[in-house]
């Protein structure tokens, strides 16, 4: 089956780059709420600096859960784990992900390129017709049909 280019707004989201950090997140916080109630005999400082790491580590958990691309009307919004780039349909050129990339690249009409996280290689069949329905959005909204 052809696929078809998706209505927009559209955000594209990995499967398991979403699931296994969030599960872990539950288990981090689990695991450092009940290291800080047993360190009971600690100083409040040191308490609170372990509960300070766990929560680092949470966050952390949830910047890498939450990567992203979204396509609307205006072009792309690429969030990645620490970082956001928004593009103009007219900037990306290009949609690369070849079966040993981590993630999707986005061509840019600069010459540079954009990892893109929001497609991750290791969703299998579900990342490449991701990856195909953004190579479609490109074509059609940035003038590159036929190229």
């Amino acid at each position: 089956m052809a696929p078809t280019p998706p209505a927009l707004p559209h955000t594209f989201r990995p499967r398991w780059g979403r699931r296994v950090p969030y599960a872990l997140a539950v288990v981090v916080l689990a695991v450092f709420v009940l290291l800080v109630a047993g360190l009971s005999d600690w100083p409040v400082l040191d308490r609170s600096l372990v509960a300070l790491v766990g929560a680092f580590i949470v966050w952390f958990l949830h910047r890498l859960a939450d990567v992203r691309v979204v396509a609307d009307e205006h072009g792309l919004t690429v969030a990645n784990i620490l970082g956001r780039r928004s593009l103009d349909w007219a900037e990306v050129v290009g949609v690369t992900l070849r079966p040993a990339d981590p993630w999707l690249v986005l061509d840019v009409a600069d010459g540079t390129t954009v990892s893109a996280m929001g497609v991750q290689g290791s969703d299998g069949a579900y990342a490449v017709r991701q990856a195909a329905q953004l190579e479609l959005l490109v074509a059609e909204r940035s003038g590159t049909e036929g190229r």
